[in-house]
């Protein structure tokens, strides 16, 4: 019989972990690798929904001609060109119907055991989060060329310069980046397909409705008129806005946005991070 010496212990101790190829070993997750093939399986799936394509460019179109027939004689009237106020609304409409989608597929994922599964590979623990993401800020893409497309037919044209025109869709992605990283977090969080679909209209409504997205805050009762300046969503109009206009101050209306973009993926990182952990 062989007794193991202390020596003999501690070489072993210090062998340290099986070569890659041996049988046994762990492959190192690499986690843009990880990053991209979760995105092209999310791309995969949503191609394949029809209520993917419609929220991503058949309802952003339908509200915009909605809204540009019914109220831009009214505002031309005010003094306003409406299709220049109306498309960072739809805009942003067209994020939230993005977020809300990455809640549905966060709480799928979490559903079906798909995180699950992952984590038992060798998978990057945030890319599964990051490749939703990733592939929802692709279809954020594909619903802004459509919706600028729309709305220089109808007469929407940047004042501003190429400058301006490059921040606008840097301003809409980083609103689009920290509102899924948010709706993310929520999908991942209560993981009931109803109660998340409950959960993100009850978001939707009050922060557009009760916003300057399509209705200038002078429109709202004197009381509620600080609450509709300050939120978000206005906030981010505000943003794409000056971008547009020829001769607006940037500084301002692009710092507050920055702030409360900020601190939206910031609390959406913490959620996704602590709803990853606990489905580990």
């Amino acid at each position: 019989m062989t007794v193991a010496t202390p020596a003999t212990a501690a070489s072993v101790t210090l062998q340290g972990p099986p070569p890659r190829g041996i049988a046994g070993a762990r492959p190192r997750p690499a986690l843009a690798t990880d990053v991209a093939v979760l995105a092209e399986r999310h791309l995969r799936l949503m191609s394949r929904r029809p209520s993917s394509i419609i929220s991503a460019i058949v309802l952003p179109l339908v509200f915009a001609l909605l809204f540009f027939t019914v109220f831009s004689r009214v505002m031309r009237r005010g003094g306003i060109d409406y299709i220049d106020y109306l498309l960072p609304a739809v805009v942003i409409q067209a994020v939230f119907f993005t977020g809300m989608s990455s809640a549905i597929l966060a709480a799928e994922d979490a559903l079906g055991g798909t995180l699950c599964r992952l984590r038992t590979m060798s998978v990057s623990r945030p890319a599964p989060a990051l490749g939703l993401l990733a592939a929802e800020l692709t279809r954020s893409l594909l619903s802004l060329g459509v919706l600028l497309a729309i709305g220089a037919a109808l007469g929407f044209r940047f004042h501003g310069g190429p400058w301006k025109a490059l921040g606008f869709p840097v301003v809409m992605l980083a609103f689009a980046t920290a509102l899924v990283t948010c709706f993310i977090a929520l999908g991942l969080a209560i993981r009931r397909l109803e109660a998340v679909a409950t959960t993100t209209n009850l978001i939707y409504f009050p922060f557009m409705l009760l916003s300057s997205a399509f209705t200038p805050a002078a429109a709202f009762p004197s009381w509620l008129r600080p609450l509709v300046e300050q939120q978000p969503v206005s906030r981010v109009a505000d943003a794409l806005r000056v971008l547009i206009a020829h001769d607006a101050a940037l500084a301002r209306p692009l710092l507050i946005a920055g702030v409360w973009l900020l601190g939206l993926a910031a609390l959406g990182m913490l959620g996704v991070s602590r709803a990853i952990g606990r489905a580990a």
